[in-house]
């Protein structure tokens, strides 16, 4: 097994996602690296304690997927005692380091507040933590930061901006991006209202949806359907099937 199989085998006995969450804007030091590096082997011991004590020390060098492991088990109590209040404390030091993943996160807790960390609700600041996860890549911080701009949460409205992130995100198959890129088309929100276009993205998100989103897709499938005239899913199978041949990847 290569060192990278090793590591993302790592990342899966998290519960975590291996991709934006790896991206670093801030280069760490030499010795956060080593600490990283020396959390991993520890973890994959078995020894809990050592890591987080590695990854901790990693994380204050500016190591942000350090710091977003610690959060991760502080919030899950595994191996630790779990603890919201430190779970966000490292979040944070990751989302300052550029982890995208952890960015999103610190951006959900400064928009919608939180009392048991001691947060207090600040669009400003949660439009930044989304921006930074979204500049990463990572789809949910994209869609986070087009709800921003649609609604007008520390920022100003802005339909296009938002339209762009959504897309963006609907690229890499997110399925709750394909689902507000349906309702923007049938709903004509910004754009010229269009059922085919529309149906083309409830049809995406069908394709790519998982258990615990397929609900929602289902309650949006039922919704729009009677708006449909004879022949318009077929229509709308046809752009969404060239869709994914042009972002196949």
């Amino acid at each position: 097994m290569s060192r990278r199989q090793k590591f993302a085998a790592l990342i899966l006995s998290l519960g975590l996602t291996l991709g934006a969450a790896g991206t670093v804007h801030a280069e760490p030091t030499a010795a956060a690296n080593a600490m990283f590096n020396a959390g991993v082997e520890a973890f994959r011991a078995g020894d809990i304690t050592a890591a987080v004590d590695s990854w901790s020390q990693a994380a204050k060098g500016g190591h942000g997927m350090a710091g977003y492991l610690v959060a991760r088990l502080y919030e899950q109590g595994r191996g630790v005692p779990q603890s919201d209040g430190t779970a966000f404390h490292y979040y944070l030091l990751a989302a300052q380091a550029g982890n995208a993943q952890a960015a999103d996160k610190v951006g959900l807790v400064y928009r919608n507040g939180n009392a048991v960390v001691g947060v207090k609700r600040d669009y400003q600041k949660a439009f930044k933590m989304f921006e930074v996860g979204a500049l990463a890549a990572w789809p949910d911080a994209q869609y986070h930061l087009a709800d921003m701009y649609r609604r007008g949460l520390g920022v100003p409205i802005e339909r296009s901006e938002s339209l762009r992130w959504l897309i963006l995100a609907a690229e890499k198959r997110h399925v709750l991006s394909l689902l507000e890129l349906a309702r923007i088309y049938f709903d004509g929100e910004g754009v010229q209202q269009d059922r085919i276009t529309g149906w083309s993205f409830l049809d995406l998100a069908n394709r790519f949806a998982e258990p615990n989103n397929a609900g929602r897709v289902n309650t949006a499938m039922t919704k729009y359907s009677g708006r449909m005239r004879d022949g318009e899913k077929e229509q709308a199978k046809t752009v969404a099937d060239d869709w994914l041949a042009k972002h196949e990847g």
